[in-house]
């Protein structure tokens, strides 16, 4: 089953008359990148948590946010400050005076200008607050892990339906590789018959050039390649590992075979199924660049 390397998941956590909250968001990247940002009093939590975090995501940017507010339900108080309310009201009436309005800025006005009530800033021993913090990264990670399972889901059913697409090309391409010398033969001996010279070639020779021409243009080994890779293909499509990096290698293999393919072939037909082949490659390495 794929794992996207896109999601999101938040969760919080109680205790010690405050509250935690942990959002993680996740994208697409090369190699596995940790950012955590959170109060800097709480450093000494950091590499605790990314070793939490990398042993949930082995691949992709993921950036962490913490924050930490005090629980006003458990007593502490809220920060009042004072002398913004006393200018915002000041100013409210000298405004009111000047334009002339009866009207005057009254309590409810002035609590909601920002910073008049301000929650109070938590600085929390770091200690005290591991465990708080470990249940909201715990919580968020679930989150995110279900996110990415959906996203990969989805991944996965497109990756398989244009996976079927391109065994049937590779089918098609080999069953008209097999026709190839006969199409060879076929040309060569109406040029003969163009020529006026049916009789003055036997059919041994005939044989030898179309054997030479057929084996020029054989793409057996190249079909066997492809075969081998759609295997793997399909079968890392199915595992529960992270395997991102190794459908995007496969794919790149597919398509060196494919422009061999390609450069070979005398068949228009064949040409058709190589282009098409390639589009396919294509949609499926933009949708590989968001598998873990």
């Amino acid at each position: 089953m794929l794992k996207s390397m896109t999601g999101y998941g938040r969760g919080t956590g109680h205790g010690a008359g405050y509250t935690v909250g942990v959002e993680i968001r996740s994208v697409n990247h090369r190699f596995r990148e940790i950012a955590i940002r959170g109060p800097r009093e709480w450093l000494a939590l950091e590499d605790d948590l990314r070793r939490a975090v990398a042993r949930e995501i082995s691949r992709g940017r993921v950036d962490v946010y913490i924050s930490a507010l005090p629980d006003l339900t458990a007593g502490d108080p809220a920060i009042l400050d004072i002398a913004l309310a006393r200018a915002v009201k000041k100013a409210g009436d000298a405004l009111a005076a000047e334009l002339g309005f009866s009207d005057r800025i009254n309590l409810r006005d002035i609590l909601a200008i920002p910073g008049v009530v301000r929650p109070q800033e938590a600085a929390v021993d770091p200690e005290v607050a591991r465990p708080v913090v470990q249940r909201a990264l715990d919580a968020a990670l679930r989150m995110l892990a279900a996110a990415r399972r959906r996203e990969g889901e989805r991944l996965e059913e497109d990756a398989r339906r244009r996976f079927s697409h391109l065994s049937r090309l590779v089918e098609e391409i080999a069953l008209l590789a097999a026709e190839v010398p006969k199409e060879y033969r076929r040309r060569l001996e109406e040029k003969l018959q163009e020529w006026n010279l049916p009789g003055f070639v036997d059919a041994g020779r005939i044989a030898v050039e179309v054997a030479m021409l057929a084996d020029r243009a054989s793409v057996e080994e190249e079909i066997v390649r492809l075969s081998s890779h759609l295997g793997q293909f399909e079968a890392a499509l199915g595992s529960r590992e992270a395997v991102g990096r190794r459908l995007d290698f496969l794919l790149q293999e597919m398509f060196r075979e494919f422009n061999t393919i390609g450069a070979k072939a005398g068949s228009a037909e064949i040409a058709l199924r190589v282009v098409d082949a390639k589009t396919v490659l294509e949609q499926l390495r933009e949708q590989v660049q968001n598998v873990e």
